[in-house]
């Protein structure tokens, strides 16, 4: 089986020079940045929104890069991002906010959606503000409502932009745990947290830890 992500001789000045790395169906791994704005760029390169200046990034076998509009969009599809502040559509209800991917991407009936991303929304404990605008919503509450949206569409990848700040202890690890559940949900799925600080991800459980450092992962 293909690795879900390879980097081959990926360049992207200053964060990425000449690095090799993949990540294997059905892992789970952190790689180690030197900053959220690391992070951040890496979804990017991900998702192929940022183009490398040399080298390939494979995501699902895809050089995203090389994918017409619509091949973007379904390998896109089959990718969950969990951003930290949620990376919810501010002017959309939370529910809404779950329920647009499913109808953009589903043949499901829309009370069908609806029922589903409740389930979803009630199994991350934002079943109580189904109604509410972001904004009105604690850290907390808003990143796993994220979350939720993340997952709707049963990823085969799911990366994680990590920062701790905004969760206590608790809600920190109640949330790595939901993480590795759901990532043991289905054969195969592949699972990456990005992270400046690898004790972040205390509780998670453990994995591979990969430094991205001085432009190699190592």
């Amino acid at each position: 089986m293909d690795a879900t992500v390879r980097f081959i001789d990926a360049v992207l000045d200053p964060v990425l020079k000449g690095a090799n790395r993949s990540f294997e169906p059905g892992t789970i791994s952190a790689v180690v940045t030197a900053g959220e704005d690391v992070n951040a760029l890496l979804v990017r390169v991900l998702t192929g929104l940022t183009r490398l200046q040399e080298g390939q990034v494979l995501v699902l076998g895809c050089d995203l890069g090389l994918l017409s509009r619509d091949g973007q969009d379904e390998v896109r599809r089959r990718i969950g991002i969990v951003y930290p502040d949620g990376g919810l559509i501010s002017n959309l209800k939370v529910l809404e906010n779950v329920t647009l991917p499913l109808l953009y991407h589903t043949g499901e009936s829309s009370r069908e959606i609806e029922k589903r991303a409740i389930a979803l929304l009630d199994r991350f404990g934002c079943g109580e503000v189904l109604f509410e605008l972001p904004g009105n919503l604690s850290a907390s509450r808003r990143r796993r409502a994220g979350f939720a949206r993340a997952v709707a569409l049963e990823p085969e990848l799911i990366v994680y932009h990590w920062r701790e700040g905004g969760l206590d202890m608790e809600e920190r690890e109640l949330f790595l745990r939901e993480a590795v559940a759901f990532h043991g949900e289905a054969p195969g799925r592949t699972t990456i947290f990005l992270t400046p600080h690898a004790g972040a991800l205390a509780g998670a459980g453990t994995f591979p830890i990969v430094h991205l450092t001085r432009g190699q992962f190592e």
